[in-house]
């Protein structure tokens, strides 16, 4: 039997110490980094994870994602297949416009937070052989704010690195405004197109922004009953600059995106009751993909009795503060002309909650 021995090897003793002192302190480091390794490893159920990454608050134009009529705010925010559309649809799903048999005009109030008003307006004709042809207006108002400065305060001509704020300067205004033209036309008697362009600005004290954009909708009739589906594409067009505040407080031209988002969504009538029945009621849902913020759902619900009262409510899926909205529609139907009038009621949490009031007329 062999034994080892060390003197008996070609290594000179001196480099055997070395490297025994060597594999020594190497022992000695590894058993001493052995706790402090399991005591910074992460653990994954540890802490708190981290937050998705969402674009919300990187866009602009923020007025039009905003409620544009009653019927539409009381059903969930439902843009995209409510149905039985008039002239308030250019705003929405241009698509419904095709529902309009002759002259169609709406008009909308938004009690919005804090004392904003918005208002919209729209007006679609049906002309034979051609399609409806529509028009229509947005138009936030902000009110009269108070001018304030930051000035430097300075102390013999140096800069103390304090400001003090004057208050004493005026008021401010601000508004948003947005027009469009709309063309809407039965493709087959199952598929419905329509179309709106606009022209959007935004107006702070004497700094104006302007963009192009257009809506696109198509309604599809699956004839399975009254099961009709959706997809709407709302605020499509290019970036555009807030140069003249940017130029006026020294910096670049900042870049304003667009709100785009697009909308897939469904319809059913339960109960139909176009044909002189006593009652309608629909459902509609849809999933909204926006380029700000986390995908939505939209939820809503209409009951119609004798096509002269409607009462709706839904509810908004994955909203910060939004949830449940309420509503109810009068229609008034006489030999020459249609008067329908609307009220919904939309609640906003923390924030309090959003009223709307709509008209209708129609011949």
């Amino acid at each position: 039997m062999m034994v080892f021995n060390p003197a008996r090897t070609h290594l000179p003793r001196i480099l055997m110490k070395r490297l025994t002192f060597l594999l020594a302190n190497l022992a000695f480091l590894t058993a001493s980094l052995a706790p402090a390794h399991a005591q910074f490893t992460p653990d994954p159920g540890a802490g708190l994870p981290p937050t998705d990454f969402n674009r919300v608050g990187q866009s602009g134009f923020q007025f039009l994602k905003l409620p544009t009529n009653a019927r539409q705010a009381a059903m969930g925010g439902v843009i995209s297949s409510l149905g039985r559309g008039d002239a308030a649809s250019s705003l929405t799903n241009p698509a419904s416009l095709v529902d309009v048999t002759n002259l169609n005009v709406g008009l909308s109030n938004v009690r919005w937070i804090a004392d904003i008003n918005y208002y919209s307006a729209a007006a679609a004709r049906h002309f034979e052989g051609i399609g409806v042809i529509g028009v229509n207006l947005l138009f936030l108002d902000y009110g009269d704010m108070p001018r304030t400065e930051n000035r430097p305060i300075l102390l013999d001509g140096i800069p103390t690195g304090r400001s003090e704020v004057l208050t004493d300067l005026g008021t401010v205004t601000a508004r948003d405004l947005a027009v469009g033209v709309s063309y809407a036309r039965r493709v087959t008697e199952q598929l419905h197109f329509g179309v709106n362009i606009k022209y959007i600005s935004e107006t702070l004290d004497d700094a104006t922004v302007g963009a192009w954009a257009v809506d696109i909708g198509t309604v599809f009739h699956t004839g399975i009953r009254s099961l009709r589906v959706t997809m709407v594409g709302r605020n499509i067009g290019p970036d555009t600059q807030l140069a003249a505040f940017d130029e006026r407080i020294g910096y670049e031209p900042a870049d304003v995106r667009m709100p785009v988002n697009f909308s897939f969504g469904a319809a059913y009538d339960l109960i139909e009751g176009d044909a002189g029945g006593l009652h309608h009621l629909t459902i509609a849902a849809e999933f909204v993909h926006p380029n700000d913020g986390a995908e939505k759902v939209n939820f809503g619900t209409e009951y119609t009795f004798r096509n002269l009262l409607s009462i709706r409510g839904g509810y908004r899926f994955n909203y910060d503060e939004e949830g449940f909205t309420l509503g109810s529609g009068v229609n008034v139907g006489l030999s020459d002309y249609t008067l329908n009038l609307g009220y919904a009621f939309w609640e906003f949490g923390l924030l309090g909650s959003v009223h709307v009031v709509s008209v209708a007329f129609g011949l």
